[in-house]
């Protein structure tokens, strides 16, 4: 009897930080308290061939009440290694809920801590509609969808533009995003010479392909392109480009910066 008492004694020492370890990352395994949400977060990339996980790099993670953006509880990630010696980001929202609490429906956002990552959204869920309860929830797995590149604007810019051109732009594309349908709105400034220059921009085009041909193709540059023909007035003008890249109802935006450019008079 005492050798059965001794081996159910370490049988339960050994498996709590298996089993703690296994399902929330970052919780001491000597944790007894309830409510907690956790689990994983990686980016949902493409190779080229087929979707796969890949690693996240430090992602902010948030926890609103289904189909809201107040009352949101907001947590960052934390590096740790799986069972298998590979890295997981891994979250932890620590005794989110109470044993007097309901189950209620939540949404949960993720998105980079780098903005040069672009991946994820503040405003755009990555997972809907998950019921957390008194216990909390244990082993999420979260997956992130790709933001457009930056659409970098290419041309026109500097001085002396003429009144017809070929505006270009980065596409915002890569091996990631090539899957996903991308659109974009192009936004413009205009002011006379020795006017002043508008508190807002005009939105010139909504939601256009790549191409005016309808072609959602970058060229061998990664750029897209719409003619202007012109004529233009002449002036100071200032533009920049807003990439959309549409999955499951939401809109994954990436806003460029500014270019200036001068026309003189026709």
């Amino acid at each position: 009897m005492t050798k059965a008492l001794l081996f159910g004694f370490f049988t339960v020492v050994l498996f709590l930080p298996i089993r703690a370890y296994a399902y929330c990352y970052g919780l001491s395994p000597w944790d007894t308290t309830s409510g907690h949400v956790c689990g994983e977060v990686y980016k949902l990339g493409h190779n080229g061939y087929h979707f796969l996980h890949k690693p996240a790099g430090w992602t902010n993670m948030k926890i609103c009440p289904a189909g809201q953006l107040t009352g949101c509880t907001t947590v960052g990630t934390s590096g740790h290694t799986d069972a298998y010696g590979g890295p997981v980001m891994a979250f932890l929202f620590y005794r989110f809920v109470n044993w007097a609490e309901g189950y209620r429906l939540f949404d949960l956002y993720a998105w980079s801590a780098s903005s040069a990552d672009y991946w994820g959204s503040d405003t755009v869920p990555a997972l809907r509609n998950v019921w957390i309860g008194p216990q909390g929830h244990h082993g999420i797995q979260v997956e992130m969808l790709p933001r457009p590149l930056d659409p970098t604007p290419v041309y026109p810019t500097g001085a002396n533009v003429g009144n017809s051109y070929l505006v270009r732009w980065k596409s915002g594309r890569d091996i990631d995003r090539n899957p996903h349908a991308i659109t974009y709105d192009i936004w413009y400034k205009y002011w006379p010479f020795g006017g002043t220059e508008p508190a807002n921009f005009t939105l010139a085009r909504a939601g256009m392909p790549c191409h005016d041909n309808g072609s959602n193709a970058p060229d061998s540059n990664n750029e897209c392109t719409t003619f202007i023909a012109g004529p233009q007035p002449a002036g100071n003008w200032k533009w920049h480009v807003v990439a959309n890249l549409s999955w499951g109802g939401g809109s994954y935006t990436t806003k460029s910066g500014d270019l200036s450019f001068t026309q003189p008079n026709p």
